[in-house]
C-alpha cells in the first residue's frame, strides 16, 4: 500500500492546479467518475461517494459555477436530475491526466521493455479483480 501511496502522492503534486484553477480531491473523484459514466444522477453520485445528496448538491454547485458540470432534468422524469462534465470539465480532467502521463515518463522508463508490460498487464488484472466490489 506505501508503494501505491506514493505513486498517487507524486501524481497529485500540484496536477489538480491547471491554469489557475484548483480543486479538491473529492472534486476530482467526481470529475473522474463522471468522465467514466458520462452522465448520472445527483443520487448515484451521493451513493459512490457515500455522502448525503443534499452535500452533493452542494459540491456539485461549485464544480457548475467553474462550468465543470452542468445539470439537466431526466427526459423520462423531471424530478430527476442528471449531472454531466462540460467540454470545459472534460478539458480539465484531461489536461490532469496529461500531467498524470508526463510525470510517469521518466518513473516508467526505469524499467525494461518486458517489466513494462508486465506492470500494465498485472495493474490490469488487480483492477479488473477489484470490479466486483463496486
Amino acid at each position: 500500500m506505501s508503494a501505491f501511496w506514493r505513486i498517487n502522492r507524486h501524481l497529485r503534486s500540484g496536477a489538480l492546479q491547471q491554469n489557475g484553477q484548483q480543486i479538491t480531491r473529492v472534486q476530482w473523484m467526481f470529475l473522474r467518475y463522471l468522465k467514466r459514466t458520462e452522465q448520472c444522477t445527483i443520487g448515484q453520485l451521493a451513493q459512490r461517494m457515500n455522502v448525503r445528496p443534499s452535500t452533493m448538491s452542494q459540491m456539485l454547485d461549485r464544480l457548475e459555477k467553474e462550468h465543470w458540470v452542468t445539470r439537466s432534468s431526466a427526459p423520462d422524469d423531471s424530478r430527476v436530475r442528471l449531472v454531466q462534465l462540460t467540454e470545459q470539465g472534460l478539458s480539465f480532467v484531461r489536461s490532469v491526466e496529461a500531467v498524470w502521463q508526463e510525470r510517469l515518463v521518466a518513473p516508467f522508463s526505469t524499467l525494461t521493455p518486458h517489466e513494462q508490460t508486465t506492470l500494465v498487464e498485472l495493474l490490469h488484472k488487480l483492477a479488473d479483480a477489484t470490479k466486483s466490489e463496486r
